[in-house]
């Protein structure tokens, strides 16, 4: 029996293929990609295809001209990750389990980045009269996307911040435009491609 016969397999490649991570918080999966990490390499190289498992634990895959599409995510959801990366280091948050409330968070993110900035981001080009709301209608998409491909974990109450979120950190502490060298270093040993020019900046574009 080989691994495409098992119904993880099925579960994981679904995820893999749509630029996910597995992490701890879905232990199943994780272990299932622990035991049989050799194969499911020798699988997606096939496809010229890396999975990896990243230093802080959880895996991903990413995509180097091979024969799966190419995934860009949204610069809202960059920016919203990072936002999220570095509220993770907040006592508050490690107090609580982790998590946090939505609405908290949109409260947060509202009141600590300037307007313009958000309008930029998750409004571009929309009537005076409806950027409010267009920014918070965009930031929740950005939750929601953010919850689906293994960065967060999301209710419809509350998120909590997986170990995934840490490939945004990489972005943040750079401002997406790191040195030559550490540039290098990041997309060997982190996975984290930097987008020229700062148009559609990302953490998981090449997934």
């Amino acid at each position: 029996m080989t691994i495409i016969q098992d119904d993880e397999f099925v579960e994981i490649d679904l995820l893999l293929r749509r630029g996910g991570h597995i992490n701890r918080s879905n232990m199943a999966l994780y272990d299932y990609m622990c035991q049989h990490l050799v194969e499911l390499k020798d699988f997606y190289n096939r496809y010229g295809c890396m999975l990896y498992q990243h230093p802080d634990g959880y895996f991903y895959m990413t995509v180097k001209g091979g024969k799966f599409q190419t995934r860009l995510l949204p610069k809202s959801c960059v920016h919203l990750g990072m936002f999220i990366a570095l509220k993770a280091r907040d006592p508050e948050i490690t107090r609580a389990s982790g998590r946090i409330s939505v609405s908290q968070l949109l409260q947060d993110i509202e009141t600590s980045v300037p307007r313009d900035i958000l309008q930029q981001v998750y409004a571009p080009n929309r009537r005076e009269a409806v950027v409010d709301e267009c920014i918070n209608d965009e930031l929740k998409k950005a939750l929601k996307t953010l919850g689906d491909l293994g960065f967060i974990e999301l209710t419809d109450v509350s998120m909590r911040p997986l170990e995934a979120i840490g490939r945004f950190a990489e972005l943040a502490r750079n401002n997406n435009e790191p040195s030559d060298e550490s540039r290098l270093n990041l997309i060997v040993t982190r996975g984290v491609v930097f987008q020229e020019g700062g148009d559609e900046s990302e953490g998981d574009s090449d997934e």
